[in-house]
Parts: C-alpha cells; structure tokens; sequence
C-alpha cells in the first residue's frame, strides 16, 4: 500500500463468491445483448451498392438465420463463404416495399464463416441469429452458481468457527 500499512489477507470465500458474481453477470451480459439491425441504403441512380460483411465461427450443426427486411423495392443478395473464401450458399430475392424473410444456413463443418448482404436497389435491414446446437456458452451459469454457492457456504463455516472459538475462549478462562 502507498502508506506503508498492510491491508487484510482477502478470504477464500470471498473470492470464491465475487469470481462467482462476475461469471454470472458476465454471462448474463453475454446473452442479453443483442446488436442491432444492420441498416442498408443503396443510392438509387448512383453507382453505390450497400452491404455488409461480417462472418461468426460456427461448428457442425450450427446455423445462421437472416431476417431481411425492406423498407422499398429491393434487390438483395447474401453470399456465405467459408474458411477458405468458397462460397458454400448464396440467395438473392427481389423485394416489394414490407416485405420480410428469413433465410437459414446450416453449417456442414466447423469453421468461420463470413457472410455478405447486399442490396444493389432499396433500403432494408438485416438481422443475424446465431443459433449452436452445443450449449457450450450456456455452461457459464452453472458454473458461476457453484462458485457463488461454495464461496456463500464457505463464509457460513468461517462465521460459525469463529463463534465456536469465541466460546472456547470463555470456558477456559473460568
């Protein structure tokens, strides 16, 4: 410490319940937050075309859905590659003004895939899912918990050895 004095050794259960907390808020936030929309706007009359590229690291069985969505007449398209830039799935649709769909890719390997949509003509959003088959993200709660639950009973013991201590003390002095 700057001033020289000693601060109190921290606790084992002390640890164990704020390792436990930050787990659990961190795989709260880790769920909870959902990006926005991408919003796309191809000029119309101009040589600009609107996309956006992004990609997710996906195993065996895991799948990715677009909701498409636009806002006028539109041309879109969606290219997915993967790991080695070969294009594994591709659509394209021309779209009314409201209209709305979904498009699900599911991945055959594992690896990271990398996804395009364009809109040639028109103005939309697009929205990405990620769904895992593996819950593995999910495993994060359960541990938090134990560690919060072991930490929580750890401090109980300590509380209660330290009465019976206490105790001890009074009995033998008489």
């Amino acid at each position: 410490m700057a001033g020289g004095g000693t601060a109190p050794a921290m606790k084992l259960s002390d640890v164990f319940i704020l390792v436990g907390a930050c787990i659990l808020l961190g795989a709260f936030f880790m769920h909870a937050w959902a990006p926005p929309p991408v919003e796309l706007d191809a000029v119309e009359g101009q040589d600009t075309i609107a996309s956006h590229t992004s990609g997710a690291s996906l195993l065996k069985g895991d799948s990715m859905e677009f909701v498409i969505e636009a806002t006028n007449a539109s041309d879109v398209s969606l290219e997915v590659a993967d790991e080695n830039d070969l294009v594994v799935s591709e659509y394209s649709n021309l779209f009314a003004a409201g209209d709305k769909e979904t498009h699900l890719f599911e991945a055959t390997t594992g690896g990271f895939y990398t996804y395009t949509v364009t809109f040639t003509e028109g103005q939309g959003s697009v929205m990405v899912d990620v769904d895992r088959q593996l819950f593995l993200d999910f495993m994060l709660y359960p541990i938090g918990a134990l560690l919060l639950a072991f930490g929580i009973v750890k401090r109980k013991e300590n509380l209660d050895e330290g009465v019976i201590d206490a105790v001890l003390e009074v009995e033998i002095s008489d």
